[in-house]
C-alpha cells in the first residue's frame, strides 16, 4: 500500500515497480482487472497510445499495462516511460587509498 504525502491518495493494488526504468509502474490486467480503470483499460486496448487520469499517464505494453507520474510524462512525453534507473556503482572493499 503506499500513501502520497502530499495529498494522502491511498493505492492499494498490485501494481509493481519496473526495476530497470525509473518511476514506471506496471501491471498484468488481465490478472488485476479491479487494479485499472474501465474506461482507461477499454481506450489503451481500442489502440489510443496514452492516457491520462488525475494523477498518472498510462500506455499498454504487451500484456502489462505501464503507469508514470503525470508530471513526468507532461515533461518529457513518452520518454517519460523509458527513463533508465541509475545503475549502482559496487565499491571494492580490497580499494587502499594512497
Amino acid at each position: 500500500m503506499k500513501v502520497c504525502p502530499k495529498c494522502g491518495f491511498v493505492d492499494r493494488s498490485h501494481w509493481r515497480q519496473n526495476r530497470w526504468r525509473t518511476n514506471v509502474e506496471f501491471l498484468k490486467y488481465l490478472n488485476y482487472p479491479e487494479d485499472i480503470d474501465e474506461n482507461i483499460k477499454k481506450s489503451l486496448l481500442s489502440g489510443h497510445p496514452v492516457e491520462l487520469d488525475k494523477f498518472h499517464a498510462y500506455r499498454i505494453s504487451g500484456e502489462v499495462i505501464e503507469r508514470v507520474l503525470r508530471q513526468d510524462y507532461e515533461v518529457g512525453g513518452m520518454s517519460a516511460f523509458h527513463i533508465p534507473a541509475e545503475k549502482h556503482k559496487q565499491i571494492d572493499p580490497f580499494q587502499k587509498k594512497f
